[in-house]
């Protein structure tokens, strides 16, 4: 007798193989979705931490500069710069630079030190989000002189 059939062990072997591949495939699927959200938070970030520092340095001048610091404020020869936790957003100057949707500012430090002539303007910011798998710091030091 020529059997051209299957036997059920066949059946169930291909059956557990087939759902095993299912279930690594669908991981990996998750796993590059996790890549690629977290990939493009962070280039959005980037971005809008590049305009922000810009204009920050536009306002700074290398010599007669003037800064003082309060709170969530700075004063920076006249324009004011200002981390808008309750609405996510930077002000410089009067302009809104609004954190990319999913981004939130967890924590800030605005601080002005001077030696001498030389001072510093030291700009933090722990920005987090429900697509990036650990918090973003956007730590820049600006120096100028009085």
């Amino acid at each position: 007798m020529n059997n051209k059939g299957f036997t059920v062990v066949e059946l169930i072997a291909s059956f557990a193989l087939t759902m095993v591949i299912t279930v690594f495939l669908f991981e990996v699927l998750i796993e590059v979705k996790d890549i690629f959200a977290d990939a493009g938070t962070k280039s959005a970030i980037q971005q809008k931490a590049s305009i922000i520092s810009k204009n920050i340095e536009n306002n700074l001048p290398s010599i007669g500069s003037s800064v003082s610091c309060s709170g969530d404020t700075c004063d920076i020869n006249g324009k004011t710069l200002k981390i808008d936790v309750a609405n996510q957003k930077v002000i410089i100057g009067g302009q809104n630079f609004n954190m990319p949707d999913t981004v939130s500012i967890k924590n800030y430090e605005l601080n002005n030190t001077c030696n001498e002539a030389n001072c510093y303007l030291y700009v933090s910011m722990v920005l987090d989000s429900g697509n990036l798998k650990k918090e973003y710091n956007y730590d820049v030091t600006y120096y100028y002189s009085l």
